[in-house]
């Protein structure tokens, strides 16, 4: 109704505030963007995208009043369904085109800290994601998990553990998709960003995040093993050495025993399933890790159930 209202304005030559012809930019661009997605035009889709992108950002950039807060975030919504539609349409080009710029008003949030602008991108671009792979759209899948990878770093950067933390478990259960459809190239990126993610946390001493990325990296190569998928399992196990690493550089301890006890888990399990490739590289990673002055397993366990009770609260909110 009040998007009508300014409508009528302009065609009865009524003047109007710079705020109304902000709004009405707004919906025009909005309008166009599921006009393209609409005709299956990608690159209509492509330029309305660009558009709104750029002005998604100069609404992050305004002051913070409850009227900016509302439109940055309806545009937001609108990028996200407009991404859907041409995931329906099976738009590819379109369809990177809306990850690539939900990732980048994502970032760009962050960046500003405008902490619920972020969570808005970041939650339509991880139900995007899901979206994509779901429909077998492997390469524009793996484009939306880079996008989630870059949020996941740059929230690690500016010390927004929340952030964090969502980026992860999105490209947890982005990989897990993945490895239903059998996505070979959303699977591993999106495993490889996670670990990178923890690594990034780390550095910046979030804890939560960090050790959370050793969780949800163990839940992957569980499922892995028990989908006697061998090479899958064989890059979650040198994922979590990579981040073993970085904790250990980091002097994270808390991190580094679930890490330890994830490459142990799986080992045991690759042994189980009689995976003698993924045996030895967890035997591997193992040996790799110094685990001096560790928590001892009550406190490990302590942490753990910290930080699951976290996640879950991340993800109620959103």
């Amino acid at each position: 109704m009040r998007q009508d209202i300014r409508l009528t304005k302009t065609i009865l030559g009524c003047c109007m505030s710079s705020v109304e012809e902000r709004d009405l930019a707004e919906v025009r661009m909005i309008e166009e963007g599921f006009r393209k997605a609409y005709d299956g035009d990608a690159k209509g889709v492509a330029d309305a995208f660009s558009s709104l992108r750029d002005f998604a950002v100069q609404l992050i950039h305004l002051d913070i009043t409850a009227e900016h807060e509302l439109d940055a975030k309806a545009l937001i919504i609108a990028m996200g369904d407009i991404g859907r539609m041409t995931a329906e349409k099976g738009m590819e080009i379109a369809s990177i085109a809306s990850v690539r710029s939900l990732g980048e008003v994502a970032v760009e949030a962050a960046d500003q800290k405008r902490e619920s602008l972020a969570l808005k991108a970041l939650s339509g671009l991880g139900g995007l994601a899901l979206e994509l792979a779901g429909k077998g759209m492997d390469a524009v899948a793996r484009n939306a998990a880079e996008s989630l990878g870059n949020i996941g770093k740059e929230s690690a950067r500016a010390k927004m553990e929340v952030l964090a933390s969502l980026s992860e478990i999105y490209l947890m259960q982005l990989s897990m998709k993945a490895m239903e459809e059998n996505l070979s190239e959303t699977r591993d990126a999106a495993v490889n960003l996670l670990g990178e993610i923890g690594a990034s946390s780390a550095g910046k001493e979030m804890e939560n995040s960090a050790v959370g990325a050793a969780i949800l990296l163990e839940e992957l190569g569980t499922a892995a093993v028990r989908k006697r998928d061998e090479p899958q399992v064989e890059i979650v196990i040198q994922t979590l050495g990579k981040l073993g690493k970085a904790l250990d550089r980091q002097d994270s301890k808390n991190a580094l025993v679930q890490i330890v006890w994830a490459l142990e888990t799986l080992r045991v399990l690759a042994l189980e399933y009689e995976m003698e490739t993924a045996v030895a590289a967890g035997k591997l990673a193992l040996e790799s890790l110094s685990t001096a002055g560790v928590p001892d397993d009550e406190q490990n366990l302590e942490k753990i159930q910290e930080i699951m009770d976290f996640h879950q609260r991340i993800l109620r909110r959103n």
